[in-house]
């Protein structure tokens, strides 16, 4: 067996000769193992006891004189090769194994290595493989779309046009193109008759069946075209479910009523001991970055330092997961479960105990619950769109009090002050070229395991990155600069109805306040050119207030732009 001190990381080479000197004469003693800036191991020389041993030892790294070759080089090798996972496994538990992984195969995992349970065996490679195309997708909230209007939205590479069905009463999600003439549908509008109309030409689709239904350049007499299959426009499965409109991407260009599965269902979302509202914004990095960024518990208290948690309470988080398979993965933290739902769905439950109070026997009315219910959306590489809502069943009475736009004030500053990390990270990780993702990012820690079992899921089932279609090389986008990553108000506040009503009052009252300046400065004029007695006489009043509307204006100008356009993030000015 290897010596107890040998290392997990050490090169292969060196374990090599450390067993065979182990075995042959004095043994040997190895340093601790240092990374380099990529993330591969070197291991600093070794002492041995006697000249003796180290003539042997480069002997034996030659490779072509061993007197051990043939058996005993293949039994030290296997040796070698089965405790470095063992012991990998208990020196750092959360690393992936580093061995490449074939399409079908689970012999790479052992029962339980790195924290992270063998997949479920089963009899063929389809089988494992998740379908990144038969899933139910979440596009939006309900109730942030404007129902009078089509809206345009991308989601995991497909052009969607999402618009309301006001005979029906339900949400209609089509392709956004026109069979005509390929003219995007999220431009036209909603007809007399409640149909789809493209602006182009003003063909007219039927809700629920995509089925044209008058084409104004064909004759009524003639032959019905509008009838032809070729003139439907494509059409998914669509419903509304605990207030979030979900798609099915399996079906399109003709409808054949909805699959036979239901999109998940999260149930903090329908508790009704839980009070709380959705929101949704879209990021300037891709799906893969967005959904291990919010399954890394460990980055809050410094990345969001005096937003959600304090650098003073950064401490060793000790995670694990229990169940890990092609639908996704179940772990456990201190405060409660978490749960990985492929492919959009992070849930994070946190209970928290309420002060002791008289009269109080039940432990289970005594906790404090909060559910992080994350949807990540991927829309294509490099972009991605975040639906969110944190359920809870204490202080219900801040929803009714607090405005949602002084709410999402705050939970844009919480996505702006990581998002250009996230951007650049992404990119890093890019330039890594064909280097495994795992060879790159060292991670020694426990507080790692979510992020390293997200990865292992999207690399032994999900193929390693959502499937666009054919529609993307998978290259991300060029870099964009900051005043374009962190824009407000095309990914956040054109799409909320709440903070584009606030924005609309506050220009108004900026306007308000510019024409009453402009006013006590109109009077100040006059009452100088004219003997005017009582405007002279307030005119010590009439200063002061114009000033006073110029400042406010300035300010409320300045409020606008940072809270619905651009607000930079600078973490070395957080104190």
């Amino acid at each position: 067996s290897l010596p107890p001190s040998l290392s997990a990381n050490c090169t292969p080479m060196a374990a090599l000769c450390s067993y065979l000197c182990s075995i042959n004469c004095n043994p040997v003693r190895f340093s601790d193992a240092i990374p380099n800036p990529i993330g591969r191991w070197q291991s600093t020389p070794f002492c041995c006891r006697n000249w003796k041993t180290l003539q042997f030892r480069r002997q034996a790294a030659a490779c072509g004189r061993l007197k051990f070759r043939g058996v005993l080089l293949q039994t030290a090798w296997g040796s070698w090769n089965s405790k470095r996972t063992t012991l990998r496994a208990s020196v750092v538990e959360g690393p992936l194994a580093d061995t490449e992984v074939s399409q079908g195969s689970t012999d790479f995992l052992p029962q339980e290595v790195d924290g992270v349970p063998k997949p479920k065996e089963t009899t063929s490679s389809d089988d494992r493989r998740f379908n990144w195309n038969a899933q139910w997708y979440p596009v939006a909230p309900a109730g942030e779309l404007d129902k009078r209007v089509p809206h345009a939205i991308t989601i995991i590479g497909r052009d969607l046009v999402v618009w309301w069905d006001r005979n029906g009463k339900s949400w209609q999600v089509f392709e956004d193109k026109c069979p005509h003439r390929l003219a995007p549908l999220s431009e036209g509008r909603i007809n007399e008759q409640g149909e789809l109309q493209c602006s182009y030409h003003g063909w007219s689709f039927a809700p629920c069946t995509g089925a044209c239904t008058r084409i104004p350049q064909a004759p009524l007499d003639g032959i019905p075209v509008w009838e032809s299959k070729l003139a439907f426009a494509g059409i998914y499965p669509s419903v509304e479910q605990q207030g979030i409109i979900w798609f099915w991407l399996g079906t399109r260009l003709s409808y054949e009523g909805l699959p036979a599965s239901k999109p998940p269902f999260i149930s903090a979302l329908s508790d009704l001991s839980f009070s709380d509202t959705l929101s949704m914004r879209n990021l300037s990095y891709g799906y893969e970055q967005l959904t291990e960024n919010l399954m890394d518990i460990s980055h809050v208290p410094f990345a969001h330092h005096g937003l959600e948690a304090d650098r003073k309470h950064a401490r060793p988080l000790h995670l694990k997961v229990e169940k890990f398979d092609k639908s996704g993965f179940t772990g456990m933290k201190n405060a409660g479960p978490a749960i990985f739902t492929a492919p959009c769905i992070w849930e994070l439950h946190f209970s928290f105990p309420f002060p002791q109070s008289k009269g109080k026997s039940n432990a289970a009315m005594a906790m404090k619950k909060v559910v992080m219910v994350l949807l990540c959306i991927p829309v294509s590489p490099g972009r991605s769109r975040l639906i969110w809502s944190f359920p809870r069943n204490f202080i219900e009475w801040r929803d009714y009090v607090t405005p949602k736009w002084l709410r999402h004030m705050h939970q844009m500053l919480v996505l702006d002050s990581d998002l250009y990390l996230l951007h650049t990270a992404e990119r890093n990780l890019e330039e890594a070229g064909d280097l495994p993702w795992e060879k790159v990012c060292f991670m020694p820690t426990t507080s790692d395991t979510f992020v390293i079992a997200f990865r292992k899921w999207l690399k032994v089932y999900a193929g390693g990155a959502p499937d666009w279609g054919g529609r993307y090389s998978g290259r991300l986008p060029p870099v964009a600069p900051r005043e374009q990553l962190m824009d407000r108000y095309h990914s956040h506040v054109v799409m909320c109805h709440s903070c584009r009503s606030a924005m609309k009052f506050f220009q108004g009252q900026e306007i308000l306040l510019q024409a009453l300046s402009v006013g006590c400065a109109a009077a100040l004029g006059a009452a100088a050119l004219m003997p005017i007695l009582y405007l002279r006489n307030w005119s010590a009043l009439l200063v002061c207030i114009a000033i006073i509307c110029s400042l406010a204006s300035r300010w409320l100008s300045h409020f606008i732009k940072k809270t619905y356009h651009f607000h930079d993030y600078n973490h070395a000015l957080v104190k």
